[in-house]
This record gives C-alpha cells, structure tokens and sequence, in this order.
C-alpha cells in the first residue's frame, strides 16, 4: 500500500493558508489527553488489552506500558525509521502550528497556549519515539485499519483518535464503516472513538449514519472532560451486546 494514503484513502491533505501536508498526519496527543479524549478509568486499563488505532506519535502506549499495561499501538507508518518519523513530525507539527493562530475554532483550556501545546505535543513525541526505537517490532504495528492484523477478540478496547468523522471530507463512509466493524471484529467488549466533530466544529453527517448501520451493538454518544476543538466534547462508545 502507498504511504502517501491513510490505509486506503487519496488525496488527503490538511490545508491551511501557508502550506499543505500531503498523506497522512503524523503528530500526536500525550497520555493525560487520551485519559480524557476517551474518559479512561482504571478499571478500562487493568481489565485487558488495548488497542490504539492510528496512533501517530502518541505517547499513550509508551506511557502506560510504563506503568504495567498492555497496550499496542497501529498506524500506516510504523514501519518508517524512527528518524524519518521525527522529521516527519516536526514537518507536519510547524504546518499545523501555523495554522492554528489564522483560525479560532480552539479551546485553550487543557492547554495555556500554542507554546504550551507545542511543549506537550513533542514531549509525547520523544516518549513515543524512545518506545519506538526500542519496541518497534513488539508493540508498534504497521497495518490498514480496513483490515487489522489480529484474531477475533483480541482486545478489551480499541481507540481511535483523530481520524475518523474529523476527516469525513476526505475519508469516504465506507472507509468509516468499513474501520468500525473491522475494530469491533477485534475487540471483545467496545470501540470509542473521539472527537465527533469536523474541522470546522460541526459533528459530522457520518455519526448518525454509524448509529442507523451499525448493528447488534449498543452505541453511547459520550460527553468527555476534553475539549480542544470547540464542540468537540463528545466520544462515541460501541459496546458490543
């Protein structure tokens, strides 16, 4: 598969008025901002294994392995060189820095700033990347989340961040549905997934059609102690029953 697509999807770019970023994204979010994102508690944590799809230089897996838990971590690049990851970051980083003071759809709440969003972001960055060089092979698995490397049921809960309904103008529905089902198939208990909400902060179309299409499951729109992008303070939660 082409590098230059997110497991399937063309042409996507993020746009700003400076520059663009063509393929996938690569930056992260900090472990503090997962336990809020998807209003993790303890007993998510201890209870299993987690899977984090499209993970990105998040510093989620790096961080609660520390602490004793199974987690694995997947993304469309986790087979590039370290190296090539970190500058890939910093690339994409300066582009959506920039971006973020010609807009104001932010809410500076769980971070002071753009300088105090910058010094977490590549925190996270150099834990995921110390893990990464290390663990690789083990815990950081490069795959298309249309189909996912793993048995039936091999986790107790899968997350996905910042990929799907954010980017519904470029990640068709059936990319959407196709992702869902294909985590629900390896989880034995539930999927969530944050933010609901597009670019411009408006929940996207795709949430109501995942609740009429998706089958068998109990879904569970979620408000969550996070919020970054205005309006978006809600996860989606897929139980299966």
């Amino acid at each position: 598969m082409n590098n230059r697509n997110i497991s399937g999807a063309k042409n996507f770019h993020v746009q700003n008025t400076v520059k663009k970023i063509e393929g996938p994204i690569f930056i992260g979010r900090t472990w503090s901002e997962y336990l809020k994102m998807f209003d993790l508690k303890e007993d998510d944590l201890v209870n299993g294994r987690i899977l984090d799809c499209a993970a990105g230089a998040s510093s989620f897996t790096a961080e609660m392995t520390k602490q004793g838990y199974d987690v694995v971590a997947l993304d469309i690049l986790y087979n590039e060189d370290p190296d090539e990851l970190i500058d890939k970051y910093r690339s994409h980083m300066k582009v959506l820095i920039e971006g973020l003071t010609s807009v104001n759809n932010f809410v500076w709440n769980f971070f002071s700033d753009v300088e105090d969003l910058k010094e977490k972001r590549d925190d996270a960055c150099r834990e995921f990347i110390e893990d990464y060089r290390k663990q690789q092979s083990k815990r950081y698995i490069k795959a298309d989340l249309n189909n996912l490397p793993f048995p039936d049921n091999s986790f107790s809960i899968v997350l996905c961040s910042h990929l799907l309904f954010i980017y519904d103008h470029r990640l068709k529905y059936t990319f959407h549905l196709n992702t869902i089902k294909e985590m629900l198939r390896v989880t034995s208990k539930e999927v969530r997934i944050y933010p609901l909400v597009k670019n411009n902060g408006l929940k996207s179309d795709f949430v109501t059609r995942i609740i009429k299409d998706i089958q068998d499951v109990d879904i569970k729109i979620v408000k969550v102690d996070y919020e970054f992008r205005k309006g978006g303070n809600e996860m989606m939660r897929i139980i299966k029953i």
